[in-house]
């Protein structure tokens, strides 16, 4: 990891790991964090003026409360995890501006060490306690403390410039001066290995052991240096920092000069990695910073060089190139495998012929050094082997027909011009079935050498249902347990074949391919028949399919099992019962028992020790239990039932939310305040208000070994119907406008062998509504609506009583009438 990549600088003071899994980069020109794609750069700038107290960052320390300690040149940083709020802390509440390092014990302490002194952070007051002769009775001075280190007893352990030895028994509460441990009293870094050695190393004084570290009384030191002219001395006296590597129990030590590197069992003796003039490489000499991560991985930072990163455990793949002499085969690359009865191994060499690797020597001889190929001046490239029943190996070969090869006879050639059953002198695949016949598959078709001494070659195919092969290049031929034939082409899919190859009236053809549906592709690459009766089919460009016996058409599962890798060249089993497929995106273990929801599936590639994430197809085999697989640059070779299970956990969070395409965190205070109140990797829930809801959130697997070959799931329930599946090239979740209302979002996460998460994270998405459908809006639509209806029937009310009065008076004045019309009758009357 250099500049190109987003480093600040090239020079890495220092490297730390967090309790997330964050890796974080101490520079000259900032601090930067780590998620195995992607750095981001803290440091104080044009855009951030004073957001640090310095860039020139020397140290870090992350407590249980979720602040990392930053210490600097001129002063002490806070950076809250959760808030991303930073914090500072200079002279005199600390004794000195420069904080050389710092320690959280497993009580959750902070110690700071400074140009000045040792302090202690104390939380419940935000203060510092100094120790210095007053408060440690005369024994600790007001040094210059260069480095902290926390015991596997608890002691806390004090390493000065110039000022020796200390160490801080927290049982006792009592500080201890070790002896002068070298002429400057020098202890620059301090260290404990898994044997609960200690390890000192001198500023320009070498590396020291401490015997009987406890035992005050006996204190000694044995002292390892660098000796001019020793090549097997410490590589330089200036010691930057030391670290165990737990896979090999090697102590690793980084200097002015390179990597030194000593093996326990032979104390004193070093392999030294330096950047010139060394058998041992490594592109920069000054290792400032040594780190080994949760995973085990050691971790280098340098002085000009940038990061590096060493995987240390040894592969279980077997590695083998043809180390053949270039007159012979000037190629890598391993086109087939076989093992015979004798356990010899036999390679098809690129296209340069063949090759045996015997079984007691180890020995791999070209071909032209076999006896039984005297005669043969030249073998074209080797596509398919097999040995037959009487002991014969055939070998089938592109533009040379068959060779067949038999222990202390010359070597017999089979061509299309003199064997009947041959439809090109290209052969690509061979199969002896049970009954002892041979099938032999070439670039045009397909015969059968029979068992008692005739022949049979297949002419134009009719298949059931219709349709007409009349030239069919063969990949691969398999028999199922019911003695029928399965044919796989590059060009029409898969042809089976049923009945009796000696009663040729009786076969029957059946056809598999894209152009009847019934196959995704046409272009099938391999095929197997497990342990249990499955067929499985390997294709180029498909993936891998499986036959499905009741529906009588084959399924892809490359998007069930999550596979990655579109060319399935070549598949063997082992004795567990686990499919292993050479691919073009690495090796796949396959485990699917009869209940296929359980299947697991597991990816190595060149990360583990492979020839190649590429394999070639038809290239591979297996010999009592170890399996074979061949590609360009050699081939691999492991036995299955000792490999490791990755049982660790696959540690993921979500790295970022992004708003129209905005980081979280440039976006502004109060936005960021609405929308949550922590950072993207704490939070647990999402406001998003109205307007906002055009969003991604980002995401990344914590494995620093290949996390290119990282996989992901998420899922917004809600609104996606399934998981959604993405690799490392894409490691976010896009949505835009969804409606107000409340989701869950779900994600899952592989680690760079495909081993899914266990645990599921889950983040609440809720997208506020606009203001005119809030809850209290409608409150008031339906507070205005009854003002409203209220108003209606209130006037209706009115009008209808104001129509009851006028009809009254109506009435009465109608009365009234006839009450004075009846009277003026009566009177005149």
């Amino acid at each position: 990891i250099s500049t190109l990549d987003g480093l600040p600088t090239d020079e890495v003071q220092k490297i730390y790991q967090d309790k997330e899994g964050f890796l974080w980069f101490a520079t000259r020109y900032g601090f930067c964090k780590y998620d195995g794609y992607q750095i981001t750069v803290y440091k104080s700038s044009l855009n951030t003026p004073g957001l640090l107290t310095s860039n020139n960052i020397y140290c870090f320390a992350d407590d249980n409360d979720g602040f990392l300690w930053i210490g600097t040149q001129e002063g002490l940083n806070t950076l809250n995890k959760k808030t991303g709020e930073i914090r500072q802390y200079t002279a005199p509440a600390i004794p000195n501006n420069a904080v050389s390092c710092l320690l959280v014990t497993r009580e959750n302490e902070v110690w700071i060490g400074t140009d000045s002194g040792l302090c202690r952070y104390v939380a419940e007051k935000d203060s510092f306690v100094m120790y210095d002769g007053k408060s440690t009775d005369g024994i600790f001075p007001a040094a210059s403390i260069k480095s902290l280190f926390e015991d596997s007893d608890g002691d806390l352990w004090v390493g000065t410039w110039s000022s020796g030895l200390f160490r801080y028994s927290r049982k006792e509460d009592k500080f201890y001066a070790y002896p002068k441990i070298n002429e400057r009293n020098s202890a620059h870094v301090i260290y404990q290995d898994s044997n609960r050695k200690m390890w000192v190393g001198g500023w320009d004084c070498g590396l020291f052991l401490l015997n009987h570290p406890k035992d005050m009384a006996n204190v000694s030191y044995t002292h390892y240096s660098h000796r001019i002219g020793d090549d097997a001395s410490l590589s330089d006296n200036i010691v930057y920092d030391i670290v165990e590597d737990v896979h090999t129990h090697t102590l690793w030590i980084g200097t002015r000069v390179g990597l030194s590197i000593m093996k326990q069992e032979n104390p004193g003796t070093f392999i030294n990695y330096k950047s010139l003039h060394s058998a041992y490489h490594i592109p920069c000499d000054e290792i400032n910073s040594l780190l080994r991560d949760r995973f085990n991985n050691i971790w280098l930072g340098s002085i000009g060089g940038g990061v590096l990163m060493i995987d240390t455990k040894q592969s279980p793949f077997a590695f083998y190139s043809l180390n053949l002499a270039e007159d012979d085969v000037p190629t890598t690359a391993v086109r087939a495998l076989f093992a015979d009865a004798d356990k010899d191994l036999w390679l098809g060499t690129g296209s340069y012929g063949l090759a045996r690797k015997d079984y007691e020597t180890g020995v791999l001889s070209f071909f032209s050094h076999i006896p039984e190929f005297s005669d043969i001046p030249s073998v074209p490239t080797v596509n398919y082997i097999i040995q037959r029943k009487n002991g014969e190996v055939w070998f089938a070969t592109y533009d040379g027909g068959i060779l067949i090869y038999e222990k202390g006879e010359k070597v017999k050639v089979l061509t299309e011009s003199d064997t009947p059953y041959l439809y090109s002198d290209c052969v690509s695949a061979l199969c002896e079935d049970s009954k002892g016949n041979c099938w032999v598959g070439c670039r045009g078709g397909m015969g059968i050498s029979l068992a008692d001494g005739g022949h049979y070659r297949f002419g134009t195919l009719s298949f059931a249902g219709g349709g007409l092969a009349d030239w069919y290049h063969v990949k691969d031929i398999v028999e199922d347990a019911d003695g029928s034939f399965w044919i796989a082409t590059a060009n029409y899919g898969i042809i089976h074949i049923m009945g009796d190859v000696l009663h040729p009236e009786t076969l029957k053809y059946s056809n598999y391919s894209y152009n009847n549906g019934q196959l995704a592709t046409n272009s099938v690459l391999c095929l197997h028949v497990d342990k249990s009766g499955r067929l499985w089919a390997g294709t180029e460009g498909g993936g891998l399919y499986l036959y499905d016996y009741k529906e009588n058409v084959f399924t892809e599962k490359n998007q069930e099992y999550q596979l990655s890798a579109d060319m399935i060249g070549s598949i063997e089993e082992d004795r567990q019962g686990c499919l292993w497929m050479g691919t073009n995106m690495g090796l796949v273990q396959l485990f699917v028992p009869m209940d296929e929801n359980l299947a697991t599936v597991r990816v190595y590639t060149t990360a583990d020790g492979l020839q190649d994430n590429f394999f070639i197809s038809q290239s591979s085999c297996s010999r009592e239990g170890e399996l074979f697989f061949g590609g360009n640059k050699g081939y691999n070779s492991f036995l299955p039932a000792s490999l490791e299970k990755d049982n660790e956990a696959v540690p993921y969070l979500i790295t970022d939310i992004k708003i129209f395409n905005r980081s979280f965190a440039v976006l502004e205070p109060e936005v960021r305040e609405r929308i949550s109140s922590v950072m993207p990797s704490f939070t647990r829930k999402l406001d998003l208000p109205y307007g906002y809801n055009n969003f991604s959130i980002e995401f990344a697997s914590l494995t620093y070994k290949n996390p290119g070959l990282n996989r992901y799931a998420y899922q917004l329930v809600g609104f996606d119907k399934d998981w959604q599946y993405t690799d490392a090239n894409r490691r976010f979740a896009y949505y835009n406008n969804l409606k107000s209302g409340t989701y869950r979002f779900r994600l899952k996460a592989t680690n760079e062998n495909g081993i899914w998460s266990q645990e599921i994270r889950e983040l609440e998405v809720v997208v506020l509504p606009p203001f005119w459908a809030t809850w209290w809006a409608y409150i008031i639509y339906a507070l205005i609506g009854a003002a409203i209806v209220c108003f209606i029937l209130r006037t209706a009310k009115n009008r209808m009583q104001l129509r009851n009065e006028l009809h009254l008076r109506e009435m009465e004045k109608s009365k009234l009438e006839e009450l004075n019309h009846a009277k003026l009758q009566f009177f005149t009357n």
